[in-house]
């Protein structure tokens, strides 16, 4: 019998921008045998925080937009406005997803920001 089981199978992916562009991030998730998962059903949330334990965001998850396909890819979005309001630095992320009621966290990471010269 095992003695232990580890329920979370996220990935860390550490994200780096630059403050004032817009963010764009394309992923695709496949399935243990390589195949694509059909992704365009499910509903999406990212926030962006200065902890992972901190109560307000940094970047809130209405400031992202969602594409998911149903050949794997999602593509994240926020625009320059937005990310021109975001003080370079770094923060903490996760992506979640909720499918027929399950929720799931994909991805975690740091979210560097650099900040911008050209404003």
């Amino acid at each position: 019998m095992a003695t232990q089981i580890n329920l979370d199978t996220s990935t860390r992916v550490d994200i780096t921008c630059r403050k004032g562009d817009t963010f764009k991030l394309e992923l695709t998730f496949t399935d243990s045998d390589g195949t694509a998962i059909d992704i365009s059903g499910y509903s999406w949330k990212m926030d962006v925080k200065e902890t992972d334990t901190s109560s307000g965001d940094i970047i809130a998850d209405d400031s992202f937009t969602y594409s998911g396909a149903s050949n794997g890819k999602l593509t994240i979005t926020s625009d320059a406005p937005t990310m021109a309001g975001v003080s370079g630095g770094l923060y903490v992320y996760d992506l979640q997803s909720t499918n027929s009621g399950e929720v799931k966290t994909w991805v975690y990471g740091i979210f560097k920001i650099n900040e911008d010269v050209s404003e």
